[in-house]
């Protein structure tokens, strides 16, 4: 028998707290969160964008994108993004849940078959420069990017993000770098 919206909603809401739990037993302080230092909850959500619109340009043809985590991190960012649009009721879960498996990446790309890969540096390295610049950026690029979300063809898009890439691309690869 098929299970309703709300019943899968409960769900959902079980696993993120199993997984949220596991997160808080590593991370011994709160300053440990990717986003701590985000002044607003509009720079997390660019992190989320940024995340989302790189890595679907990026990893068209990479191993990654067949790894289950992965996959639902960008499933649900792009459910995150869609409900901030529309003004969902339920945008304030997403994010919350978006948040719990990107403070996770790090440590399932360090205990994964992956871990040696150039894609799964690649990955952290995107997703450190997503946090990190869309945590530091002047308010006003902030706010001219989050203007820019919006939908093409029933998705989402963020065209001023794909106009970056090739300033973010090199943010990544000097990441990179440091983490030889």
């Amino acid at each position: 028998m098929a299970k309703t919206k709300e019943e899968l909603r409960e769900v959902r809401k079980q696993w993120f707290h199993d997984m949220e739990q596991k997160l808080q037993e590593m991370h011994t302080k709160e300053d440990d969160s990717l986003f701590y230092y985000h002044s607003s909850e509009d720079r997390i959500v660019l992190s989320h964008d940024m995340f989302w619109t790189m890595t679907q340009l990026q990893f068209f043809k990479s191993k990654m994108r067949k790894e289950k985590f992965f996959l639902l991190l960008r499933q649900y960012e792009e459910e995150m993004l869609d409900a901030f649009l529309q003004d969902d009721d339920y945008f304030s879960d997403l994010l919350h849940y978006c948040n719990i498996m990107y403070e996770m990446l790090p440590t399932i790309l360090g205990a994964s078959h992956l871990r040696s890969e150039k894609d799964a540096r690649m990955l952290a390295a995107i997703a450190m420069v997503a946090a990190g610049y869309a945590g530091d950026m002047p308010e006003e690029l902030c706010n001219e990017l989050l203007d820019s979300l919006d939908f093409e063809y029933n998705k989402v898009r963020s065209r001023k993000i794909e106009e970056m890439m090739p300033l973010l691309m090199k943010m990544v690869e000097s990441e990179m770098k440091g983490m030889r």
